[in-house]
């Protein structure tokens, strides 16, 4: 209901997943059991990957986290894929079996022979719920409802029937064979895909050739190795989904993007350096990838024998199980409607709903950021560690070409402004950094802007930065702040987010878009990703945190006429009907015509009225329309590419009266008759039945539409209801073949063949096909809501709330911006806003929060009262980033902002009034503080955890390490490292250190880049002498902390470097022991600025926290004295910033150091890495521009290779099945099919044949 229903009978295929695998726990401490959501989830890397990279026995002497991981992909066949996969590693499958089966097209008959057998075992397993449940697999790959089960069922039933069918084997090899060559002429035909190459991460450049070369062969061949001829079997989990009997593989697909390629330059394990220097051989590529495969497999085995890990799986979409996950925290806030839908799908409620971490892979491309926020914020733990991760995969609004605009773009508004009222913030905007490395997306882009771009954001809930660290009892986040603001502009900030929802219906903007689509000669597909219910439940979320001295109710009613009159949708009062409904369903507002009983409203606004319907009196009805397959025959045999998936609707029509429904719900089946003999309108007393028919679009079962309507309109006589195409400049192809209405099918309301009127939307009869079940299925819906209304939040640290509301404090929000253009029509308009009319001059001011204020009324206690008739001194500290103490004489009160503040600070008095106003700007990212960009703290003392809030985890053990040789490898060979380095770096950054001659001081983040690319470029010697050992030193201070290099890493998930080092503040107290070592080091100093000193002094922590590997102490000095890092505030030289708990404990080649042995008593290892600018920064370094500033090359000449068939040097006959080239053994570069053919060349080819 929340994204618009489109007809979806076509589209692509993701058997494999398309970028390198994270480790989805990456920003949750080591002590926290992981409780995951995935959405969109996918292939299984991540989760594989996430077990591998992760300690596998704990921390220190600890207890092993527990992982529980719950599995969302409206795709039945992926969902399937995963169980089977999973089920053949537990089984201890072969690696050379399990690969085939998974990732390639085609495979040997040995491999068949065994993906029937697992086959035939899980359907053995599977015949109903329990038996699953009560099985080895099901105990370890439970499903989270009966649908799921059923769904994954019949595909693994219908892969079996494939096998067992060897009479039409070839028949089907001969359908794949055509049906990828039809891919590669349509998709492939005369372009290099160098998408592949991002999976390297740092070394994206070194793998292009053979990456490239790896993608042309697999969707050649549909292996992903050479072999001497394809193998005979066609798999069968590659040809059927849910579009059918038909390969709907992505054409981007290829088995390698999921894994971590650069470990074919920098593998696993005490290997050596292998730079590839531009190589188009991919046999590396393939060998590290079925590597980190058996690493993985290998991990996952082991979490089984600990018994620490459970993955729950459903095949639903993504924002319907967000709502059906708990009945309590669903973001629709509509009970009756996940009933029915929970029901319907036979959930088990044997998941958990609430998760510290949520990843929703780059389901922000295909379903809109708001929808994905406003589904998942309810179901994310509150407190400093959970979090919330999202991909984009497509350009979307997230462009370079935005720049700093990009955050603007996606929301239509001030990103800060419309974080403080959603309580949840990007990470990267509040610290302007990042640990998260796009290198290869800048790599990528210097052979050509493409249709994709690889981003990662992470989000948490705005915390209270404190110089001493994060607060662990979470009091700004439990708490529930309310706003006061100005009413108009509130209007205008909550108009312009409408405008950006529906902007496909902004006609003048829709006709921009055709027209740059008809430049660049390709398709835009109009695809709306929000209905009405985006801005009900958008709504419904501002309404919980605005003060009740704001008129709720007249700002809805306001804005209604603004939507309607100055958002430049055309249609926007076509939808006013549902926008009220569903404003109805969700608590926002209840407009006057559904107050009223609808008989009466019918007469009062439809002038007539129907045949004395009475007896309804539900303000809202549910319509379902029960439209024939056969309805959608002519946008069946269209191709797709013309159409793309068009957009479908429910009207209602009544003579000029029109009104479009979008929030939909569908089915597949046929719905149950029912006993209705009485005359007039029909309208059923809860949810009518039918029997899901899972076959969807290839199935001959109607398609049920429902939507909820306001009675009093159906009441109205000739009522007709219609399933319609929206229309857009792409679907106004569809004229001729369906009229200009576009509708696909209609019938009158009181049609009850056609047409189901009811109280309640449809029930799914195939999982409580008897009374009694479904009445059992209710009572456990009622039942674990009661569970879950008791465990609404993670209360596990959750103090006490100041009052029983729950509201613990009031802000006023003074609001800028307003629309200017005034409209005749609506005089009221011209007082909205309450400001001067200073900005009349331009059409719009963009509207946003400019300061927020705080009232402090001592009227209750008379001692303050007193104080302040005696004009006691007033004054305020602030301290942190959003807390301010205001003093009042001898006493003071602290207030803590919901987002961080900055600049000056108001102060006003009203003595007579008896309060104090204190009011401060938003955060606009200038002049951030230490403790802001590098936020760290205690996040759960019981456990004793300490985590960074900005920087992810790295378990450094198993990460590939860089051997660096330059005896053996050209300085060249490692200048990627360098590059990385120096993408850490904005344009500005780069502008700043450019522009001095020596070290540069100024701006804290270039200096501190600068200081991590000099360590970790004079580590490798490719600049300068090569050093290990590094001296940092304050100026006119001396020395304060010694870095020791023993290893540069590769951050597989961060897709960076790191660098293992054993990091050692110099303390007063130990100084006088060190100092005799320290002589005999040879070490390189680096000079950094009080400021910088200070920085280091506060990252030294999240640089030892991000890499731990033991747990701290009971008597941890950080628990003790409540501060992290230990010398915070003042972090004074001389003081260590970092505990005592992690000295000494350091892996065996540093013991096994005769240079650094001696000092490890003192040190504690870390994993020090460059820091990124956020990926939507406009001040990100292109590569083009980059190399064109250092040598004068312009990248824009040059193209990458194009993929060159393999032929006879000879006769130019290429390779065939019954035709095999050869290599010339001693050289190595040119081909022959035949002897003959060679001699006749050696002529010409001796010339550059080297023996």
């Amino acid at each position: 209901m929340l994204h618009p229903e489109i007809f979806d009978n076509h589209g692509f295929y993701y058997p494999i997943g398309n970028s390198p695998a994270i480790n989805l726990v990456g920003y949750l401490p080591p002590e926290i059991d992981a409780e995951v959501l995935l959405l969109g989830c996918g292939d299984v890397r991540n989760i594989l990957f996430t077990l591998f990279t992760e300690p596998s026995d704990g921390i220190g002497n600890g207890a092993q986290r527990k992982y529980h991981f719950t599995c969302c992909d409206f795709e039945g066949a992926v969902i399937a894929r995963n169980i089977l996969l999973l089920a053949m590693i537990l089984k201890n499958e072969e690696t050379t079996t399990m690969w085939p089966i998974y990732y390639d097209f085609f495979m040997s008959e040995k491999c068949s022979q065994a993906l029937k057998r697992h086959l035939g075992e899980l359907l053995s397993a599977s015949e109903d719920v329990d038996s699953w449940l009560k099985s080895n697999i099901g105990k370890v790959l439970t499903v989270g409802s009966k649908s799921t089960l059923a769904v994954v069922r019949h595909f693994w039933g219908a892969w079996m029937k494939d096998l067992n069918d060897k009479g039409r084997e070839g028949q089907r090899r001969k359908s794949v064979e055509r049906e990828l060559s039809n891919i590669v002429k349509e998709h492939h035909h005369n372009r290099s895909v160098i998408s592949l190459a991002r999976s390297a991460g740092p070394l994206t450049l070194e793998i292009v050739q053979a990456s490239i070369e790896h993608f042309n062969h697999y969707w050649k061949h549909g292996t992903t190795d050479r072999q001497s001829q394809r193998p005979p079997v066609p798999n069968p989990t590659f040809c059927l989904s849910k579009f059918g009997k038909k390969l709907s593989v992505h054409y981007g697909t290829n088995p390698l993007s999921g894994f971590h390629l650069s470990t074919a330059v920098v593998p696993f394990g005490p290997s050596d350096f292998q730079p590839m220097h531009g190589s188009s051989d991919f046999t590396p590529l393939v060998k590290c990838a079925k590597q980190e495969f058996e690493l993985w497999c290998q991990a996952f085995r082991k979490a089984r024998d600990d018994n620490t890990v459970t993955i729950c799986f459903f095949v639903d979409d993504a924002l319907g199980l967000c709502g059906n996950l708990s009945p309590v925290t669903d973001p629709t806030g509509i009970k009756e409607i996940n009933e029915t839908n929970s029901i319907s799908k036979g959930y088990l409620y044997n998941h958990p709903n609430q998760f510290n971490v949520i990843d929703v892979s780059n389901l922000i491309d295909h379903l809109g950021t708001y929808n994905i926020l406003l589904s998942v914020l309810p179901l994310l733990r509150k407190n400093h560690t959970s979090y919330l991760n999202t991909e984009t995969l497509l350009h979307h609004e997230f462009d370079l070409d935005h720049g700093t605009e990009a955050l603007y773009n996606v929301f239509g508004v001030d990103p800060a402004s419309l974080f403080t009222l959603l309580g949840i913030t990007v990470v990267d905007l509040i610290c302007g950094q990042t640990s998260i490395s796009h290198i290869s997306e800048h790599q990528l882009e210097a052979f050509g802007k493409g249709p994709q771009r690889h981003s990662r954001l992470v989000w948490k809930w705005i915390s209270s930065f404190q110089p001493g660290g994060l607060s662990e009892n979470c009091a700004l986040i439990l708490q529930r702040p309310e706003f006061a603001y100005d009413e108009g502009t509130m209007i205008a900030f909550l108009a312009a987010i409408y405008k950006k929802l529906f902007t496909i219906e902004n006609h003048t903007w829709a006709m921009q878009q055709l027209q740059k689509s008809l430049q660049k000669g390709s398709l835009i597909n109009f695809i709306q990703h929000n209905s009405r219910t985006t801005f009900s439940l958008l709504l419904q979320r501002i309404k919980k945190v605005t003060s009740k001295t704001v008129d709720w109710g007249s700002l809805v009613e306001k804005l209604t006429v603004v939507i309607a009159y100055e958002c430049g949708s055309l249609i926007a009062s076509c939808f006013q009907q549902e926008q009220d409904a569903l404003n109805h369903l969700h608590g926002v507002k209840t407009t006057d015509y559904l107050r009223d009983h609808p008989a009466i409203a019918a007469f009062k606004y439809g002038r007539q009225m129907g045949l004395g319907e009475h007896r309804h009196s539900n303000a809202l009805t549910c319509i379902t329309i029960s439209v024939p397959i056969k309805a959608f025959h002519k946008l069946l045999i269209r191709d797709s590419k013309t159409i793309g998936n068009p957009q479908l609707q429910i009207n209602l029509a009544c003579g000029s009266m029109a009104n479009h429904f979008c929030a939909l719900r569908r089915s597949f089946g046929k719905l149950d008759a029912v006993d209705a003999s009485e005359p007039g309108l029909f309208i059923q007393q809860g949810a009518p039945t039918f029997k899901e028919d899972f076959d969807g679009w290839i199935g001959t079962s109607d398609i049920l539409y429902s939507c909820m309507v306001p009675t009093w309109f159906i009441l109205l006589n000739s009522c007709e209801a219609s399933l319609s195409i929206v229309s857009t400049p792409v679907t106004s192809l569809l004229v001729d073949d369906f009229g200009p209405l576009m509708n696909l099918f209609e019938a009158s309301v009181r049609d009850r063949g056609k047409v189901r009127l009811s109280t309640e939307f449809p029930l799914n009869k195939s999982f409580c096909d008897s009374p009694e079940a479904l009445k059992s299925a209710r009572e456990s819906y009622q039942i674990k809501d009661k569970a879950f209304n008791t465990t609404k939040d993670d209360k596990s640290n959750q103090k006490p709330t100041p009052n029983s509301s729950g509201v613990q404090s009031e802000y006023k929000l003074l609001m800028v911006g307003r629309h200017q253009r005034q409209s005749p029509q609506i005089p009221w308009l011209q007082m909205l806003g309450g400001g001067s009319n200073q900005h009349a001059h331009n059409e719009t001011t963009r509207p946003k929060i400019s300061r927020i204020s705080y009232r402090w009324s001592v009227e209750s206690d008379k001692s303050l009262v007193k104080l302040l008739e005696d004009k006691a001194p007033i004054s305020t500290t602030k301290f942190g980033s959003s807390t301010i103490r205001i003093h009042l004489g001898p006493t003071s009160k602290a207030v803590t902002f919901p987002f961080p503040i900055c600049g000056e600070i108001k102060i006003s008095v009203a003595r007579k009034s008896k309060f104090i106003e204190i009011d401060t700007p938003l955060y606009d990212g200038d002049k951030t503080p230490i403790y802001c960009h590098f936020p760290i703290g205690i996040t759960n003392k019981s456990h004793r955890s300490i985590s960074p809030w900005s920087i992810h985890r790295i378990n450094l053990d198993n990460s590939p390490s860089v051997l660096i040789d330059l005896t053996k490898h050209d300085k060249g060979s490692y200048e990627w490292i360098n590059s990385v380095a120096t993408f850490s770096l904005s344009k500005q950054e780069r502008a700043n250190i450019n522009s001095s001659p020596t070290k540069y001081f100024g701006d804290l983040m270039s200096e501190i880049k600068e200081t991590i690319h000099m360590i970790l470029v004079r580590y490798t010697g490719i600049q300068g002498s090569k050093h290990s050992a590094f001296v940092l030193s304050c100026v006119g201070i001396g020395g304060y902390m010694l870095i020791y290099v023993k290893n540069i890493r590769i951050d597989l998930s961060g897709q960076s470097i790191t660098a293992d080092c054993a990091l050692l503040p110099f303390e007063d107290n130990t100084i006088s022991q060190i100092a005799p070592m320290l002589l005999n080091l040879h070490n390189a100093p680096l000079t950094n600025s009080p400021e910088e000193s200070k920085a280091w002094l506060q990252l030294s922590p999240s640089w030892v926290e991000r890499c731990r590997t033991w747990e701290h102490k009971p008597n941890c000095q950080y628990l003790k004295t409540s501060r992290v890092p230990l010398s915070a505030p003042d972090l004074r030289i001389g003081d260590s910033p970092i505990c005592s708990c992690g000295k000494g404990i350091f892996p065996k080649e540093f013991h096994d150091d005769p240079v650094i042995k001696p000092l490890l008593r003192y040190a504690t290892r870390a994993a020090l890495g460059p820091l990124f600018p956020p990926p939507y920064s406009k001040e990100l370094q292109n590569l083009q521009e980059l190399i064109a500033a250092v040598s004068g090359i312009n990248l824009s000449t040059l193209t990458v290779a194009e993929p060159k068939e393999r032929v006879c040097a000879a006769c130019g006959k290429e390779e065939t099945e019954d035709r095999k080239l050869k290599k010339c053994v001693a050289c190595m570069n040119i081909e022959y099919c035949s002897k003959e053919c060679q001699k006749k060349d050696w002529k010409a080819h001796k010339k550059t044949h080297k023996s």
